[in-house]
């Protein structure tokens, strides 16, 4: 099997983790569950922006630029 192949199975296989992890949460009623929950979680520790939001919104950034866009290909 090529390697590309290979990349190709495991992106869909981690977006339909993703997805299942989420969507299971969400239909339970149990939105602490989620990716966001957590990331706000931890952003609860500091009182004032932290580096996970500064990181967060970086790569926001980034993957809107870079997605929608094509820069830094």
């Amino acid at each position: 099997m090529k390697t590309s192949t290979i990349y190709s199975i495991l992106w869909l296989a981690w977006l339909g983790a993703f997805l299942a992890i989420e969507l299971s949460a969400l239909w339970s009623g149990r939105s602490d569950l989620t990716l966001s929950w957590y990331v706000w979680r931890l952003e609860k520790l500091g009182t004032t922006w932290t580096f996970l939001r500064y990181f967060v919104a970086a790569f926001l950034v980034w993957l809107t630029l870079h997605l929608v866009f094509g820069w830094w290909r």
